[in-house]
């Protein structure tokens, strides 16, 4: 799988399948619940390689206030397994074809790893990997706190109060979305198209 990077389109507003839609250049990413074009950030390929390219980027991902009741101000990230059963046996966790979806949390997000009861738009699709991250946080830091999180366990770094410290550094340093200082990906502009989407795998 080649590696694939860009805001989530197609999905019917769920954190899974879809496709990219790549930025003109990766600036900072500002996501907008208010705008379904804006409001996900994904990356495909190998989870290995996901994680690498996550890593030499210091891009900062920031959230656009909304006014909407079921969104909160921090984020969440969630890695899925796109491979078979068979395949991340011999591969490992690292060699295994991923989707990573970076979204708005939503405010069921920190219970519906654990409880089952819980209803939410992504419950039914398992994610493998699901970290909550505070809204400024970089890509690199982002791969830290996915290699500390465990597998099909919440990771909530929005208590982690050194990584606080230094996200609202940044963020006080660098201004914030609405002021405009935060440069966002812009992406490219809607060109018709008689070619149908990639189908759901």
């Amino acid at each position: 799988m080649v590696l694939t990077y860009g805001f989530l389109q197609g999905t019917f507003g769920l954190p899974y399948g879809g496709y990219c839609v790549r930025p003109l250049q990766l600036s900072d990413i500002v996501l907008s619940a208010d705008n379904p074009s804006l409001s996900m950030f994904c990356v495909l390929g190998k989870y290995n390689e996901v994680l690498k390219w996550l890593q030499g980027n210091d891009r900062m991902v920031a959230n656009l206030c909304t006014a909407q009741d079921t969104f909160t101000h921090d984020l969440t990230v969630e890695v899925y397994n796109k491979s078979s059963t068979l395949s991340r046996m011999l591969r490992g966790v690292k060699g295994i074809d991923a989707q990573l979806v970076i979204r708005i949390a939503r405010v069921w997000d920190r219970d519906a790893m654990d409880q089952p009861g819980i209803a939410g738009p992504s419950r039914q699709f398992k994610p493998m990997l699901r970290v909550l991250v505070p809204s400024g946080i970089t890509l690199s830091e982002i791969k830290d706190e996915l290699e500390r999180a465990e597998l099909h366990t919440l990771l909530d770094a929005t208590r982690d109060k050194n990584l606080l410290d230094v996200v609202l550094t940044r963020v006080s340093t660098r201004g914030s979305a609405q002021s405009g200082d935060i440069q966002a990906a812009p992406l490219p502009r809607y060109q018709r198209s008689i070619e149908q989407p990639p189908r759901y795998t």
